[in-house]
């Protein structure tokens, strides 16, 4: 076991899969540190000074041992051409796809660091090295080629899969280079490692995954290896079915959400050499929890990762609102071992919706009329979640043929009443698209074919 002095050695040395002396904590803390400054998302991701301010701050507040330096990934494709909606507590959101507006890829713009919002990526990431680099691990975050794929194409895309593959793998192909851009840029700077954030891959199968995934990313770890770079692969959404593909992708460490047994993926890990990053629950746990719930959850978390190759981190990036308190004491719970004590002023997550049940603030399982459709998206938030904003846009794309006959919402688990509606629906993983109260595509964004097939299919009955 190797003694190490600071929490970046700690961080790297579970990335080199060595066994460390404490497991390194590492909050993926997202637009949450603009709320710990004052400030909004949108001033916040604007703003090179205050990035650097709100990780700096979070990093010393939370005792992290390594941050992010800017959690947003829809900078690429905004330089490319896709419009963005700003939200005050979440990242911006991609609205518009160029390549459905009638512009192939040859007439997108040049990809250069001095456009859009990349130069101010890199200040801030500069600065937040040159600040806290020496004892803090400082990972870049860039986004992944399938989903900028799907961010620049929409929808369409996954449908392109099927019927246009080789226009679907050039598409893929120019994505990786522009990943790999990004990613020699952040290695200019020196951070220590690139995470290449590709949500949208959790919502493929396997076969896709080999077929699409797989050959775009060997440019970018190659790319990043060459230079003695350290590369993970970052997927939110319930990625079981591709997690042993990630890491045959060959990086040097995964990140995966509370939906993926970690268990399974400590076992992979020991086969692959490959560190893995997660995986504590953001709503139920770190949101709505107390500090004592979210310390026997990191407890329980530490316990299954081990002390090889396991770094503590939240299953994605944390939600604007996550109680300060919380993160603090799981900080020094990892750092110290530091147990909070038992407080009445916190409520537990079991007397929380207990609250919320007395309180009336629960939706109702909805009624349909025959010929009738009523679709649900259950998502943690599709303005900040990528695999559930594709999922509303798949409902948006049939919308139209349909007419009166087809009613939908989202339901969004950013609430007490959220939660108890999953339960009482059954829903175990996100996003999930329920047809007339019955779960249909769990985890998968069906294409506009497959979801048309299950709305006629219910229409009929």
């Amino acid at each position: 076991m190797v003694a190490l002095k600071t929490g970046k050695e700690l961080v790297m040395a579970a990335l080199r899969y060595e066994e460390v002396e404490r497991v390194p904590w590492v909050p993926f803390t997202g637009v949450h540190v603009a709320k710990l400054i004052g400030m909004n998302a949108e001033n916040f991701l604007k703003d090179p000074d205050a990035i650097v301010k709100g990780v700096v701050t979070a990093a010393d507040r939370y005792k992290a041992d390594g941050v992010c330096s800017v959690f947003d990934l829809q900078v690429e494709p905004e330089v490319l051409g896709c419009r963005l909606k700003w939200s005050k507590n979440n990242p911006p959101a991609v609205v518009s796809h160029v390549l459905e507006e009638g512009k192939t890829i040859a007439d997108l713009p040049e990809f250069t660091k001095d456009k859009g919002r990349i130069p101010l990526c890199l200040e801030a990431t500069k600065k937040i090295i040159d600040e806290i680099g020496d004892t803090k691990a400082v990972f870049a975050l860039i986004c992944g080629p399938f989903s900028l794929a799907l961010h620049l194409a929409g929808q369409s895309f996954l449908t392109g899969m099927i019927e246009k593959p080789q226009a679907a793998k050039e598409l893929l192909d120019y994505c990786a280079g522009i990943a790999v851009k990004m990613s020699e840029w952040y290695l200019e700077l020196g951070v220590d490692a690139i995470a290449v954030v590709d949500p949208m891959t959790s919502q493929i199968s396997p076969r896709h995954f080999k077929r699409y995934v797989t050959p775009c990313m060997e440019p970018v770890v190659k790319t990043v290896h060459d230079r003695n770079g350290v590369i993970t692969l970052f997927c939110c959404g319930n990625a079981t079915k591709n997690i042993e593909l990630m890491m045959q992708c060959k990086p040097d460490g995964i990140a995966f959400d509370e939906q993926v047994d970690l268990g399974m993926v400590q076992r992979l890990s020991e086969q692959y050499h490959v560190g893995f990053e997660g995986n504590m629950a953001l709503t139920t746990t770190l949101l709505f929890g107390s500090p004592v719930e979210c310390v026997n959850e990191a407890k329980e978390r530490i316990s299954v990762g081990g002390k090889r190759g396991y770094i503590l981190s939240p299953g994605c990036d944390l939600p604007f609102d996550t109680p300060f308190y919380n993160l603090e004491a799981v900080g020094a719970y990892a750092q110290n071992g530091t147990m909070p004590e038992a407080s009445a002023g916190f409520l537990s997550l079991e007397d929380a919706l207990k609250q919320c049940e007395d309180g009336g603030e629960e939706d109702v399982i909805a009624e349909v009329e025959p010929g009738n459709v009523c679709i649900e998206i259950v998502t943690l938030d599709s303005e900040g979640c990528a695999p559930c904003q594709y999922m509303v846009e798949a409902v948006k794309s049939v919308v139209d043929k349909y007419g009166e006959r087809l009613t939908w919402k989202e339901s969004l688990i950013k609430s007490l009443a959220g939660i108890r509606r999953t339960q009482k629906l059954g829903v175990n993983t996100l996003p999930t698209m329920l047809i007339n109260n019955e779960v249909v595509f769990d985890n998968i964004t069906p294409t506009s074919d497959e979801l048309c097939k299950e709305i006629d299919k219910r229409i009929k009955q």
